[in-house]
């Protein structure tokens, strides 16, 4: 989870456990919500991923599909050919990697990269986002309000009196991604952190294991 259930407990207060199972769910369902909008794994975790030689553009630069890259623990390109740390040079934050030991367009068939990936610390606006948009739908429940409303509905408050604000514009978050209604105005948050490499031929994701 991108946050602990113990650490969402201390933001919102909450001493018991009666909320427990549900605050889990949310947590889970959220941290699913945000990495699959954003197209990355924030958590830190191992990975194999597959280049395929036909499906990299050409480019010198070598994208792993999830980053920042921690540490890579082998690259081995058209099977027993194998690059060595002092072969290649690593872009940790943007994942990326520039292979110096061979021609960046000399290995003809697979590239076989094994390597860790993820933050070791989840970005505080990621981290404020999962507080702000669990801590909503705690508060929506603790209250017994639905959760789930309608895609014209906006906001939500519950101060005392019930107040419900509809928006009404067809270019509002909800409507433009598949994820909008669950996470409506933090999209132009994750946005920041979203990445593209799904959208290109190579790193697709179906070439990307986790160990």
């Amino acid at each position: 989870m991108l946050v602990s259930l113990v650490d969402m407990k201390a933001y919102l207060g909450e001493a018991t456990t009666t909320y427990d199972a549900f605050l889990t769910r949310q947590l889970n369902l959220m941290t699913s919500v945000i990495q699959n909008y954003c197209r990355r794994i924030f958590e830190v975790d191992d990975y194999v991923e597959t280049l395929y030689r036909q499906d990299v553009p050409q480019s010198e630069r070598l994208m792993l599909y999830n980053y920042p890259v921690n540490s890579i623990a082998s690259i081995v390109y058209d099977t027993t050919n194998t690059l060595s740390p002092s072969e290649y040079r690593l872009n940790k934050s943007g994942g990326f990697l520039l292979p110096t030991g061979i021609n960046p367009f000399s290995w003809s068939d697979v590239m076989v990269i094994t390597y860790n990936a993820g933050y070791t610390t989840i970005p505080p606006e990621i981290e404020e986002v999962m507080y702000s948009i669990v801590g909503q739908r705690y508060n929506k429940n603790k209250a017994g309000v639905d959760l789930n409303f309608g895609s014209d509905v906006q906001r939500i408050s519950v101060p005392g009196t019930l107040a419900i604000d509809f928006d009404y514009s067809l270019q509002n978050n909800e409507r433009k991604s598949a994820f909008g209604v669950l996470l409506g105005e933090y999209i132009n948050v994750l946005d920041f952190f979203r990445s593209e490499r799904t959208l290109v031929g190579q790193s697709r994701l179906e070439f990307v294991e986790e160990l």
